[in-house]
């Protein structure tokens, strides 16, 4: 469906656990990877996503006082309450159980990231939860900059980027950072089908067809 519109384009669609980094050249799909061992190879598949991911995969140290200290590897937040402080996410689309089985509060978030460093809200105050979130959203985005500048390498022509997913806005500041004009499939098929992007388009396709048989 994007190939159909953009003939050179990487299309990003961050999900809630994977980020799927498809590059289409010369109006056809051109990923080389055809099994996720294969996509995680070639960088089209990265195994970040905008909820499940907990955060000790994403980094191993973060921000504290004038330096920086390790992270528990307990699972005691996820990406997803990182982008629930920062404002990024919202409540609502917080559609995981939390590490706690708690809410999806920011407040609990908070609490959740605090834990990150084996503390608890009385030791971390917002603004230090503010700087740790900063820096694991920045380490996630570079995740996909990575991956996304081995896949645009193989396809010079590429200067699109189509985002799709609850986490398109972590695609988005790939793409930026990555030099690429940033479009959202959103403003194609609505917030609601670019999250579900692969159904949507499967049914806007079939769409095109059931017409152009009936001409």
């Amino acid at each position: 469906m994007v190939a159909g519109e953009y003939p050179d384009a990487l299309l990003v669609d961050v999900g809630t656990t994977t980020a799927d980094l498809i590059p289409i050249a010369g109006g056809r799909v051109a990923a080389l990877g055809r099994t996720d061992p294969e996509r995680l190879a070639s960088g089209e598949l990265v195994y970040t996503g905008a909820l499940r991911t907990p955060v000790e995969a994403i980094v191993r140290h973060v921000p504290f006082g004038d330096g920086a200290a390790g992270v528990s590897a307990e699972g005691f937040a996820l990406v997803g309450d990182v982008h629930l402080w920062r404002g990024a996410l919202a409540a609502a689309d917080y559609t995981v159980p939390a590490p706690d089985g708690r809410a999806a509060t920011r407040e609990f978030a908070g609490e959740r990231l605090a834990r990150v460093l084996c503390a608890d809200r009385e030791l971390l105050d917002d603004q230090a939860l503010d700087r740790i979130a900063e820096h694991v959203a920045r380490a996630q985005v570079a995740q996909l900059v990575e991956a996304g500048r081995a896949v645009c390498a193989r396809h010079p022509a590429i200067r699109t980027a189509v985002v799709a997913g609850v986490g398109d806005f972590i695609g988005a500041a790939a793409a930026a950072e990555l030099g690429l004009a940033v479009e959202h499939l959103a403003r194609r098929v609505g917030d609601a089908g670019a999250r579900g992007a692969p159904a949507a388009a499967v049914a806007l396709l079939l769409l095109a067809h059931a017409a152009a048989a009936r001409a």
